[in-house]
């Protein structure tokens, strides 16, 4: 979602794009990792979560450390896209602003007399 958002901001959403899907790359990983990690420790089968005490502790250790990395970059991108959104918010409302008030200035002032 956020990929798709910052298409809105043209070359400006470029990084906070890239940034989206490096995150759901490493969030792709971690999944990965963590299917592994349940086709290697088949002692339990009636269990989704790592058991702790049949997974080695750097197993455990890289899922959570690729999930706070995927969270933290997708938390990076989000804010990105949000303060690029501000920003075209703003931009659209003073190019509103002068288009309202030139149409108002132009009903206003009366045309120039032809001189003769």
């Amino acid at each position: 979602m956020i990929a798709r958002r910052s298409r809105l901001y043209g070359g400006a959403g470029g990084a906070p794009r890239r940034i989206a899907w490096l995150a759901l790359t490493v969030f792709i990983i971690a999944g990965v990792a963590v299917l592994v990690s349940l086709v290697a420790e088949q002692r339990n089968q009636n269990s989704l979560q790592l058991p702790h005490y049949a997974t080695m502790p750097w197993r455990a250790k890289t899922v959570e450390i690729l999930s706070l990395v995927g969270w933290v970059l997708t938390a990076v991108a989000a804010l990105w896209n949000g303060v690029l959104g501000v920003a075209l918010r703003r931009r659209t409302a003073i190019q509103e602003l002068k288009r309202r008030t030139d149409r108002v200035r132009d009903y206003r002032t009366p045309p120039a007399s032809p001189r003769e």
